[in-house]
């Protein structure tokens, strides 16, 4: 992604309007692109029509994508027109939480922006409290009154060290280690050291060997394969997973764009993190969740 996308979920229902509105208000004032996320519910049996014909599950699934992307570009067409900024689409199956989760961790938002859904019969399953507990981004609500409620996201850096609890507390909000223990948490922070970094530094080198493991407090990273920005990392984002995991050269260089605070482990720290099975797979999947938002993102760009 060459600038910050605003991630909005939308749900196909009259509030969307009100919705991307929004969004193209906040984009515009923090110079932000746009995508589209609608999460659509996984088909996993087989169904008759009214006609009595029989549509298998990915056959379903295909005409949900459909019409799904069909709401989306409607929405853009209608609201999201004559912008500098790229807006995209993008249809997902599964739970709301998890693929947006996922979606966080691949893409790096700026911020994600949502309808607020504050009442449930189980108050800790309100889907807001699950966004803002599960979202490695600043979570946007658009409220019954159409105000956003939230904290807008912020690039700057404060001088205070960050205390043990500070990091145990980064690496709690982080998907890729979402339900481990505080004990578990606590040995992967005695792994790290913090870190800053100016901007214009480079990290990573690619074709060349990785030296670290790092994960962003704050600022932004730009990742370059073959001289071309491909995405921009930023808070919770993770840099240079794959090549201290197979320990082949890295695939891309990353660079700060802007003053950085980042959590550190080196080869020898990050030896003592995989050695730890449970954390092993977590990075591996992680990475792999990576990869399949690229290549869905180069899919819709492809049409």
């Amino acid at each position: 992604m060459n600038t910050r996308a605003l991630l909005v979920l939308t749900d196909s229902e009259p509030g969307d309007s009100a919705l991307v509105r929004a969004a193209r208000e906040y984009a515009d004032a923090n110079d932000c692109s746009i995508t589209l996320l609608r999460v659509v519910p996984e088909v996993k049996r087989a169904f008759r029509n009214e006609r009595g014909a029989l549509i298998l599950p990915w056959q379903g699934m295909q005409v949900m994508k459909a019409a799904a992307r069909s709401d989306l570009e409607q929405l853009r067409d209608q609201f999201l027109g004559g912008r500098s900024f790229p807006t995209k689409m993008l249809v997902r199956f599964g739970d709301v939480i998890d693929e947006l989760a996922a979606a966080c961790y691949a893409a790096h938002p700026h911020a994600v922006m949502a309808r607020s859904r504050p009442r449930a019969f189980l108050p800790r399953r309100s889907r807001d409290r699950r966004l803002l507990s599960r979202l490695a981004a600043p979570v946007l609500l658009l409220n019954a009154s159409d105000g956003l409620v939230g904290e807008p996201a912020s690039d700057n850096a404060t001088a205070m060290p960050l205390s043990f609890s500070d990091k145990v507390k980064a690496l709690y909000h982080l998907p890729v280690f979402a339900g481990m223990s505080r004990k578990e948490l606590e040995m992967i922070a005695r792994n790290l050291d913090e870190a800053t970094i100016d901007a214009g530094t480079t990290v990573i080198h690619e074709g060349k060997s990785n030296q670290a493991f790092w994960i962003v407090v704050e600022g932004e990273l730009a990742l370059a394969w073959r001289g071309k920005v491909v995405e921009r990392i930023t808070r919770s984002g993770l840099v240079g997973v794959p090549s201290m995991l197979d320990g082949r050269p890295a695939w891309a260089t990353v660079t700060a764009v802007t003053p950085v605070r980042a959590l550190v482990a080196s080869k020898e720290q990050f030896r003592l993190l995989r050695a730890d099975d449970r954390i092993a797979l977590r990075l591996w999947a992680a990475t792999g969740a990576r990869l399949r938002h690229h290549i869905l993102e180069s899919m819709s760009e492809a049409g």
